[in-house]
């Protein structure tokens, strides 16, 4: 059964947006994590969003690329620790970036990478062992999962995200990737997708030894993270079109 991720584009917010994020979070990353991805929505439409990447130096945070446009969840951003299986929800918070995945046998990237054949899926069963996990057709025992590789170019890259991994808790979503929109305009079942060339430029980009986070989410909504007091004044900054 193939639940998958399908995808859509838009006008950016104000980048100073972003940066007001990074300002108001910056004690709440780890220490050791020096690239950081930020995804946050357009007011005017949740489920169309923009990715920014920053680098982290002895003076503090810079922004390397974005705003890239790019497409969440069919019905927006699940407010932190809301997401559930099948809600069409993007998760909110700051994760991990996991690893690559593709349908080549490598890839141009720091990141582990792992290849997708047609023998690999990804288990969105709630109720099996295995659920969350990436495994090999007839070694698990699931009833749903997704095809890690489609009949389409969405998974020729991707990436996951340590969303619900370490510990996998049953129900709280599963299989969310950063991967290739199959067109622009068309919404994700709670993933991030993005056109093929922004998604090279993030994979070329990313270095593990910098452990890479992802923060996600709608800093209007409420924090993203514990102890996080929000930005100022995120509505109209984030308002699509804005200075």
């Amino acid at each position: 059964m193939i639940t998958g991720c399908t995808h859509r584009h838009a006008s950016a917010p104000a980048t100073e947006c972003a940066t007001d994020v990074i300002v108001a979070l910056s004690a709440m990353v780890p220490s050791d994590t020096r690239q950081l991805m930020v995804v946050l929505p357009l007011r005017s439409d949740a489920t169309r969003g923009v990715v920014y990447l920053f680098d982290r130096h002895a003076t503090g945070w810079s922004r390397q690329a974005g705003p890239m446009p790019a497409m969440v969840g069919r019905s927006g951003f699940a407010p932190p620790g809301e997401k559930r299986e099948g809600d069409g929800r993007t998760p909110s918070g700051l994760f991990p970036l996991e690893f690559a995945f593709g349908y080549a046998p490598a890839m141009t990237t720091n990141m582990p990478y792992r290849q997708a054949t047609g023998d690999d899926l990804w288990v969105d069963d709630v109720h099996a062992p295995d659920y969350n996990q990436w495994v090999r057709r007839g070694k698990t025992t699931a009833s749903s999962f997704e095809e890690m590789k489609l009949g389409d170019h969405r998974y020729k890259y991707g990436l996951v995200i340590g969303y619900n991994r370490h510990p996998v808790v049953a129900g709280l979503g599963s299989a969310i990737f950063i991967h290739i929109w199959l067109e622009e305009g068309i919404r994700t079942s709670g993933c991030v997708s993005l056109a093929e060339a922004d998604l090279v430029a993030i994979l070329d980009w990313l270095d593990p030894e910098k452990n890479p986070l992802i923060l996600m989410g709608d800093p209007r909504q409420r924090p993203l993270l514990p102890g996080w007091s929000g930005v100022a004044s995120p509505p109209d900054r984030c308002e699509p079109g804005e200075p």
